[in-house]
């Protein structure tokens, strides 16, 4: 009698590192493959090449040693200056990605940014914390961690290695469920006004954005937001009527995986029909 096959990992690498660890494979990945700078833009958290993370002093000589040296200690540099092979390609698939997830939420006081790429059915994410405060309705970050953690994973697992990086609630990070069609907004408030409809206090909030690089064309977004209160799950979507207005949908737990994984859908089916629009356009 055979044995069981064992279920394929959500995560098939996990790696903790520096943010300026991470920059260096930033940027000697993006050298390796001849790409401009702007493609490093995103690629985690304020991890750009551009730019430096908050809180972070300006890269030197003994900060940029040190991090190769940890680079070295992971079994990711064989020496200075170097990446190796595996992991260059890793990186890649964020630096190129064509379909491209955002991830920011926020839960006790502390929020996170994840950035992951898809590519050729693997995925790779890069997730940063941050402390923040609530300014009125706005989160306001006021510090990063100086650490990243990147992960490898198969596309087929995008929600689960999605959902560990999420606030761990069980609405938020619940399997795929659609919203009841034709939903109402529970609440809908004014633009400009305080949440006065609104009684419990907010628990946990989440964006996701999933943006496709379609060659020739412009890019293609897609956006969602929802809120945690009262242990309940609100799709937060605006709309203009007479003026500006925020709208407060309640919505089953599963809804932000149902949403996301619809969203990657939609951006591969778009690759798709443009991959063949530009084979009919080359044909003779």
């Amino acid at each position: 009698m055979s044995e069981a096959a064992q279920p394929r990992p959500v995560v098939l690498r996990r790696v903790q590192l520096s943010t300026t660890a991470w920059q260096l494979l930033c940027e000697s990945t993006s050298a390796t493959l001849g790409l401009p700078l702007e493609a490093t833009e995103g690629a985690g958290s304020g991890a750009v090449v551009d730019q430096m993370p908050e809180g972070q002093a300006p890269r030197d000589a003994a900060s940029t040693d040190a991090a190769w040296a940890e680079l070295h200690a992971l079994d990711m540099s064989p020496r200075p200056g170097e990446v190796k092979r595996q992991w260059t390609g890793a990186v890649a698939l964020l630096l190129t990605a064509p379909i491209k997830v955002t991830v920011r939420a926020t839960y006790n006081g502390v929020s996170t940014t994840s950035v992951l790429g898809l590519q050729a059915g693997r995925g790779l994410a890069a997730h940063q914390r941050h402390a923040s405060e609530q300014d009125g309705q706005d989160t306001v970050i006021t510090g990063s961690e100086d650490s990243m953690e990147i992960t490898l994973f198969d596309e087929e697992k995008l929600w689960g290695a999605t959902a560990r990086l999420l606030p761990p609630l069980e609405v938020v990070r619940a399997g795929a469920a659609p919203a009841p069609m034709n939903s109402q907004p529970t609440v809908v408030i004014a633009a400009g006004t305080p949440a006065a409809g609104i009684t419990a206090v907010e628990q946990a909030n989440v964006t996701v954005s999933v943006v496709t690089a379609i060659p020739g064309m412009a890019q293609r977004l897609w956006a969602g937001m929802w809120s945690v209160r009262d242990g309940k799950l609100l799709s937060v979507t605006t709309g203009t009527k007479d003026q500006p207005e925020v709208r407060l949908t309640g919505v089953p737990a599963g809804h932000i995986a149902n949403e996301l994984l619809f969203a990657v859908v939609g951006a591969h089916e778009a690759l798709t029909a443009a991959g063949k629009a530009a084979g009919a356009g080359a044909a003779p």
